[in-house]
C-alpha cells in the first residue's frame, strides 16, 4: 500500500515540476508586457518611445528565438549545448541594460534574467548570470543611471546587495530542490530496475517450481507403482500361493489316505485365504481411485484438472457442464477424468493450441465430454499403431483411452485434421452411484 500511495505522490511532484517549468517559460513575457505597457504610459519619464520600442522588440524576438529552440530541441541539437545557453544569456543581458538605462521600468523585464539564468545555465554560469542580473535590476531601482557620486554609489550597492540576498537565497533553495529531484529519480530508476530484476527472478522461480512440481510428480508415480508392486506381493500374491499350497496340501491328504477333517481343514484355510485375498485386491483397486475423485465430485475434479493444466502450459482453457450433475458409478468418473487429463496431455504436447474448451454433459441416458482445441490437428488415419516400432508411444493414450470406454460399453470419436484443430468425443452410460463401489 506504502508502494501506491509513493507512486501517486511521485506523479503528482512529477506533475508539479511540469507546471512550473511550464509557467516560467511565459514569466519572461509577462514581465516584457508589464515593461512595455509602463513604458507608454505618459507619466513614464524614460527616452523616447522610438528608441524604447525597437529594443523592446528586439528583446522579444530574441525570448521568442530560445522559445522556438526549446519546442524543436530534438532537431536542433545545438540547443542542449552550454555555449549556446550562455551566448543566448549574454545577448538578453545587454538588451536588458539598454532597456534599463533607457527607461527604468524595464526593471521588471530585468526580472527575467533570474528566470532564463536559473532554466538554462548551471554552477559557476549560473552565479554570473544571477549576479549581473541583480546589477541590472539594482540599475532599475535607483532610475536607471549609472552612479556617479558617493550617495548614489552608496544606495546602488545596498540594492545589489539585497537583490543578490534574496536572490542568493532563493537560487540555493532551487539547486537543492533540483538535487532531491535528480536523486528522487535516480532512486525510483534504481527501483524501477530493481523491481524488473524481482519480476525476472519471480518468473525464473515459477519455472523452476513447475519444474520440481513435474520432477515431484514423476517421483510419486514411481514410488506410487513400486508400493503397489510391494502391496500385491505382500498380500494378493502371497495369498494365491498360501491358497495353491493348501491346495495342494489337502490334495496330498486326500492321494495319502488322510482324514476327512485333514481335507476340510487345509480347504478351510484356503476359502479363508481366497476371502483375505479377494478383500486385499478390493482395497487395491479403491487404492487407484483418483484422488481427485477421493475429495471432490466429477466437475469439480475436472475443473482443478484443467486448472493445473492451464497453469501449466499458459493457454485459455475452461470447462463447461450442462445439464444436472449426478453421482455416477465410480468407473465412469474415473474414466471421464482419465480421458480429460490424456486429451489435456495430448494437447500440451502436440497441439501448440491457444485454446482449449471442456464440455461435460449430463443427459438422461449418458454421460458426455467434448474437448476440443484450436492446436495444429492431424490425420487420425496416419497414427501409428499401438507397439509398432514407429509408434514411440504416439497414439498409446488414445489407444488406450479407447480400451477403457469400451470396456464401459461407451464411444470414443475423435474429429482433427491439419491445421483445423482436434476434436474429441467420449461418451458413456450414465450408471448411477450405487450403495457400493465394487
Amino acid at each position: 500500500m506504502s508502494g501506491v500511495r509513493g507512486t501517486a505522490e511521485e506523479e503528482r511532484l512529477g506533475e508539479w515540476e511540469r507546471r512550473l517549468e511550464a509557467t516560467m517559460a511565459y514569466l519572461p513575457y509577462l514581465a516584457w508586457g508589464v515593461s512595455v505597457v509602463l513604458a507608454v504610459m505618459p507619466f513614464s519619464a524614460g527616452a523616447s518611445l522610438g528608441l524604447v520600442l525597437p529594443l523592446a522588440l528586439a528583446a522579444l524576438v530574441w525570448l521568442a528565438l530560445r522559445t522556438a529552440m526549446d519546442r524543436h530541441t530534438d532537431r536542433l541539437r545545438l540547443a542542449e549545448r552550454p555555449w549556446i545557453a550562455g551566448a543566448h544569456f549574454s545577448v538578453l543581458l545587454a538588451l536588458v541594460f539598454q532597456l534599463v538605462f533607457t527607461n527604468p521600468v524595464f526593471g521588471f523585464f530585468a526580472f527575467s534574467g533570474y528566470v532564463q539564468a536559473m532554466r538554462y545555465l548551471t554552477g559557476r554560469r549560473r552565479a554570473v548570470a544571477v549576479a549581473a542580473t541583480a546589477v541590472a535590476t539594482s540599475l532599475s531601482q535607483i532610475g536607471g543611471r549609472i552612479p556617479t557620486t558617493a550617495t548614489m554609489l552608496g544606495v546602488f550597492g545596498m540594492a545589489v546587495s539585497f537583490n543578490l540576498a534574496v536572490v542568493g537565497v532563493i537560487v540555493t533553495l532551487t539547486q537543492v530542490t533540483e538535487l532531491q529531484s535528480r536523486r528522487r529519480k535516480q532512486a525510483n530508476a534504481a527501483l524501477s530496475l530493481a523491481n524488473e530484476r524481482l519480476t525476472a527472478l519471480l518468473a525464473e522461480n515459477a519455472g523452476l517450481q513447475a519444474q520440481l512440481l513435474t520432477q515431484a510428480r514423476e517421483a510419486g508415480v514411481t514410488d506410487e507403482r513400486q508400493r503397489m508392486a510391494r502391496e500385491i506381493h505382500d498380500t494378493v500374491a502371497q495369498g494365491l500361493a498360501g491358497i495353491v499350497t493348501q491346495l495342494q496340501a489337502a490334495d496330498q491328504a486326500r492321494s495319502h489316505g488322510g482324514t476327512d477333517l485333514v481335507q476340510r481343514r487345509h480347504l478351510d484355510n484356503a476359502a479363508r485365504l481366497a476371502r483375505d485375498a479377494l478383500a486385499d485386491a478390493r482395497r487395491a483397486v479403491r487404492a487407484l481411485r483418483p484422488a481427485q475423485l477421493e475429495e471432490a465430485e466429477l466437475p469439480t475434479a475436472l475443473t482443478e484438472a484443467v486448472g493445473q493444466w492451464r497453469e501449466l502450459h499458459g493457454a485459455t482453457a475452461g470447462l463447461t457442464v450442462t445439464g444436472d450433475a449426478v453421482p455416477l458409478h465410480p468407473e465412469v468418473e474415473i474414466t471421464l477424468l482419465r480421458a480429460a487429463q490424456e486429451a489435456l496431455a495430448n494437447v500440451g504436447k502436440y497441439a501448440g493450441a491457444d485454446r482449449v474448451g471442456l464440455t461435460l454433459s449430463y443427459m438422461e441416458d449418458v454421460v458426455t465430454l467434448d474437448v476440443r482445441d484450436d492446436g495444429v490437428g492431424f490425420d487420425p488415419a496416419t497414427l501409428p499403431e499401438p507397439g509398432s516400432p514407429d509408434a514411440h508411444g504416439a497414439g498409446f493414450g488414445l489407444t488406450a483411452m479407447g480400451h477403457r470406454v469400451r470396456r464401459l460399453s461407451g464411444r470414443l470419436e475423435v474429429e482433427s485434421e491439419p491445421g483445423g484443430g482436434t476434436a474429441l468425443s467420449v461418451t458413456l452410460p450414465a450408471i448411477r452411484r450405487g450403495g457400493h463401489d465394487d
